[in-house]
């Protein structure tokens, strides 16, 4: 008896003109009762079956290869390594043994009507395919596999000039199995010393992966062997699919877009096609059902040279390499850390200061404007600064890709400084490390120029989200955790999650704002150019600073006063922040007082230390025997212009009220009283000074949409002084290093609250002249590329509202009251600190002040009310928050019972009010005062009686 399983035809599953696969019980088992006659009628079935489904399929890959709604397909390498159809086939025998005696295809027939290019690799190419001809000292060798996008579609991540990868960047091993190759992935974070027992554990322990399994194609002369590659390049191999959602790679639509083979390097590039049933829809992509990315992959030779790598220290921000070493004692801690870097070697090893063997050569793509060109290539040489200090004269050169050149800036020999027109308003500088030591080998660093344009950017759009991402994100962590699950593949991966710069995306509305203060006092445009033209030299000296391993350092701005930073004798020295790795405002004066620099003109004191650790040159030939130099060098972090903290220092989840992106000073209550008072000085010439005879008023609007904003922001970075813990990175004996910890003092916290509650909480701010509104229009164009306007007049409560709950949020929050709560018990009792019950007590009382005034001889109508809208409407948001916090678990069992007894102190206090005012009081104010004192008992009386 045999059975054959499988679904019939026509199964939904399945659809029309496909046939479903089947599962055929092996024979083995029924081997004792079938006849010849039984094995032949299931032969014949068989080949009947499988004739049948190939026509089926060969018929509807002739009619289209665009994959339905219903059945999305993609090409993925196991269903490759499976067809034994493509380029040839092997016996089990020869797979098995390892042998080379299987006969093969003519050389000549095989690569019959190629072009061949002579190179690291010997290509073939023809009008479809690509063939590689190994030679015999190619296989089992580390190869460098770089990705890039050389051609986007105007979709972030998809932009041209994206380095592309996920995780470790690649090292591929060709590896010959049998008749057949292996396209191997080296998994390069588990090491041992190479002989010991460990070495043998780590073998068995952890493997690399086989993305592809290739039949020979033919060999050549001199054992040569040749691979058709065009399964593996002609692919979704960068995996873009998985963020092309319902799309998979066609190939009939792709096509080889460039191919060439270098001494040392291979290039190929592929206009790949993802298509899809046109059911989504792309503003930059005219049609969806062919979405072309030209992918861009550079292979070269993973370099052997004299490189040492350098350990890595937490005081210091680098993008890292780590690995996890084996041979190391169990007591220790097994990741070894190197810091990614350039290899620079001095020409002079004897001399002082000497020009490196390999300078470090950056090419100004030809795309760039030449307005541009100087204040880019001034912002790249900069850094010579930092590396002379290090022992190393004119270490980066940059130069002028020509006109007629035809390289692609993805070429692995260039690094580029690439110019794009993406419409996304960003810049990456990412570059590309040897897994295996840290050396960075490849940069390609990204502008888009769109951030110039940045009054069409539709600002006046804020949303709650909008705001959270520019002030640190989730404030809760069950919030931020999942957050991070949420966020694609591509965000999550390693040390690249830690780059994903958006400096330029702040810097555009940095620049929006800017040029609206610097209009609104009729500067010059003179003035106007110079604020652009620096801020374009700092974004190009943060940018480069990445590719040379530096991470983002956000607690830098604390190095000046705000007095101090208009001392140009000062900021032309150091720059405005310790650092150009930071995210730095527009250093916009008050009116009357003098204006510095806009922005840095050069790196700070922590860039120059910072390269010192990562360069200067010490004598010893393995890692550790620089830590004893290297130990002295970070040992500096406890000097007060050499803090330091990154990326995840700087999530709405941290405590320190320091670590902000675009603030400035070590005293944010002063940053925020200069914030806004420029803010206020300069709303009411916004549509006098920005709005022309014949234009319409929308770029008043988003003016207002982005002072708004600024005012926001700064408020919100006091509100994190509450509760608010300073942290240093310093190690103990550092000198003149604070402690790890530290709890912002109680005055400065109490400042900070004050503050918060005059310049956010209170109606003063936010009453804006009457006739601003009237002028707030939006755009009424209404096509791609335009944000849709839901409101035409400006949602004037909505957009205050937003912000005045986003620092509410933050005063309160769950991991706010229980740092304060917890910082009760980790202090002396005689120690002044802000608790949780004075925190809500003040919040209570600042929020309600109306109901300490007097009454006495005041007339209030629903026109002038005794409780303003915009009161009201926070009023109503406060006390959402302490019934969140009487009712729930999101806080400290005692702060749930503080917000329980804040609620009936405040009805106490409503109720006592309405008594002697109630018949004083206008409609609106009687009636919110009332509902408000209804709800807080019914909310009393639905804790006490779930209580046991």
């Amino acid at each position: 008896m045999l059975y054959i399983l499988g679904a019939p035809y026509g199964h939904p599953a399945y659809p029309t003109g496909t046939f479903p696969p089947l599962t055929v019980v092996s024979l083995l088992t029924f081997r004792r009762s079938l006849s010849v006659h039984h094995l032949y009628s299931f032969a014949t079935l068989l080949a009947l079956s499988l004739s049948l489904s190939y026509c089926a399929q060969a018929a509807a890959d002739d009619q289209s290869d665009e994959p339905t709604q219903e059945q999305q397909t993609e090409i993925t390498p196991d269903q490759i390594s499976s067809d034994s159809g493509q380029g040839g086939s092997s016996s089990s025998s020869s797979r098995s043994s390892g042998s080379s005696s299987a006969k093969f295809p003519e050389y000549s027939k095989v690569l019959k009507d190629t072009s061949v290019e002579e190179g690291l690799i010997k290509l073939h190419k023809g009008e479809e395919k690509l063939f590689f001809e190994l030679k015999p000292s190619d296989l089992d060798k580390d190869f460098f596999v770089l990705i890039t996008i050389a051609k986007g579609i105007g979709q972030r991540p998809l932009l041209g000039g994206y380095s592309w990868g996920f995780g470790d960047d690649w090292v591929w091993q060709f590896r010959r199995v049998g008749d057949r190759i292996h396209i191997v992935r080296r998994n390069v974070r588990f090491v041992a010393d190479k002989g010991s027992p460990s070495a043998e554990a780590v073998k068995l322990s952890y493997s690399d992966s086989v993305l592809y399994s290739l039949p020979i194609a033919t060999t050549g002369p001199g054992g040569s062997i040749v691979l058709d590659m065009t399964p593996v390049l002609m692919s979704d191999l960068p995996q873009i699919g998985q963020v092309l959602s319902g799309f998979s790679f066609s190939p009939s639509k792709s096509n080889w877009a460039d191919v060439q083979a270098h001494p040392k390097n291979v290039e190929v590039q592929v206009a790949a096609t993802y298509a899809s049933n046109g059911s989504s829809n792309m503003e930059s992509v005219p049609d969806t059902r062919g979405v072309t990315v030209n992918v861009h992959y550079s292979i070269s030779n993973l370099p052997k040279t004299n490189y040492t790598p350098r350990l890595a220290d937490d005081r210091i921000g680098y993008f890292l390499t780590v690995v996890k070493d084996y041979s190391k004692k169990e007591s220790e801690d097994r990741f070894v850390r190197y810091i990614n870097r350039w290899n620079l070697e001095k020409s002079d090893p004897s001399a002082e200061k000497s020009p490196p063997k390999e300078p470090i050569v950056f090419w100004l793509e030809k795309t760039i404007p030449f307005k541009y060109r100087k204040p880019i290539r001034d912002g790249i040489e900069e850094w010579n600064k930092a590396y002379e200090e290090a022992g190393f004269y004119n270490a980066i050169e940059v130069r002028q890709q020509p006109d007629d050149a035809t390289w692609e800036p993805g070429d692995v020999r260039y690094n580029t400084f690439r110019w794009i027109t993406a419409g996304a308003g960003f810049a990456m500088g990412p570059s590309r490390v040897d897994p295996t030591t840290g050396q960075i080998l490849d940069a390609d660093i990204i502008f888009d120029s769109d951030f110039l344009q940045s009054w069409k950017r539709e600002y006046e759009t804020f949303t709650p989200e909008s705001i959270a991402a520019m002030t640190g994100g989730p404030l809760e962590i069950e919030d931020y955790l999942a957050m991070r699950a949420r966020q694609p593949s591509y965000l999550n991966n390693g040390h690249q999650s830690g780059c994903m710069c958006n400096l330029l995306g702040g810097m555009s509305m940095q620049f929006a704002k800017g040029a609206a203060v610097v209009s609104t006092r009729k500067r010059s445009s003179a003035e106007l150019d110079k604020m652009i033209l620096q801020g374009l030299k700092e974004v190009a000296m943060h940018e480069v600073g990445h590719t040379l391993g530096l991470r983002h350092n956000f607690k830098s701005s604390t190095l000046y006063s705000m007095d101090e930073l208009h001392d140009v004798s000062k900021t032309s020295k150091t720059g405005l922040t310790g650092s150009v790795m930071d995210y730095n405002p527009t250093n916009l004066a008050p009116m009357g007082q003098p204006q510095g620099d806009y922005y840095s003109t050069t790196i700070g004191p922590y860039d120059h230390w910072a390269i010192e650790y990562g360069y200067k040159p010490i004598k010893g030939s393995k890692p550790e025997d620089e830590l004893e130099e290297l130990g002295k060098i970070a040992a500096r972090s406890g000097e007060p212009n050499l803090v330091y903290s990154t990326d995840e220092d700087t999530r709405g989840i941290d405590p320190d009220p320091h670590s902000n992106r675009f603030d400035f000073s070590d005293n944010l209550i002063e940053y925020a009283q200069q914030e806004v008072q420029v803010v206020a000085e300069t709303m009411p010439s916004i549509v006098d000074e920005l709005v022309e005879d014949g234009e319409g008023y929308e770029r008043a609007r988003r003016a207002f949409g982005l002072l708004l904003s600024s005012h926001g922001k700064a408020v919100f970075f006091t509100s994190r002084y509450v509760g608010g813990v300073y942290v240093s990175r310093s190690h103990k004996g550092d000198a003149n290093a604070p402690a790890p910890l530290e709890l912002v003092p109680a005055e400065r916290q109490r400042e900070a609250l004050k503050f918060v509650c005059e310049n956010m909480f209170s109606a003063e701010p936010f009453n804006f002249s009457p006739e601003i509104y009237d002028k707030l229009a939006a755009s009424h164009w209404s096509h791609w590329g335009v944000s849709e306007t839901t409101r035409y007049d400006y949602p004037a409560h909505d957009a205050i509202l937003m912000w005045q709950e986003r620092v509410l949020e933050q005063l309160t929050s769950g991991l706010t009251l229980e740092r304060i709560h917890d910082s009760e018990l980790k202090t002396s009792p005689d120690t002044d600190m802000v608790t949780v019950a004075e925190l809500l007590t003040s919040l209570t009382d600042a929020m309600y002040q109306e109901l300490n005034g007097n009454m006495e001889g005041t007339e209030f109508t629903a026109r002038k009310p005794a409780i303003s809208s915009l009161r009201r409407n926070i009023q109503r948001s406060y006390l959402d928050r302490l019934v969140q916090l009487a009712l729930g678990t999101s806080a400290p069992a005692d702060c749930q019972t503080m917000a329980y007894s804040e609620l009936g102190r405040l009805k106490g206090m409503i109720d006592k009010f309405l008594e002697a005012n109630g018949e004083k009081l206008d409609r609106y104010s009687q009636a919110h005062l009332e509902e408000t004192s209804a709800r807080i008992e019914r909310v009393m009386d639905s804790r006490f009686e779930a209580r046991p």
